[in-house]
């Protein structure tokens, strides 16, 4: 039990600091209007940073339990 919370706590870490990097590119350097979707510009780039997403927090996941032993 214990090493599945360890991995659910790395696993919420790395996507909050994911989609806040996401939230914060897309405010201050894309500078989109708040109607705008960078989404509907290029279909591509939602594969890009969820495949990116998932495994940055798989990673982060295993790094935590492996840190936690």
């Amino acid at each position: 039990m214990k090493t599945f919370l360890y991995s659910l706590l790395g696993f919420v870490i790395a996507s909050v600091i994911a989609w806040g990097a996401m939230l914060l590119w897309g405010g201050l350097v894309l500078q989109l209007p708040p109607g705008d979707s960078y989404w509907d510009r290029t279909p591509y780039a939602a594969d890009i940073f969820l495949a990116g997403w998932l495994c940055f927090a798989t990673g982060a996941a295993v790094l935590v339990v492996r840190l936690a032993r």
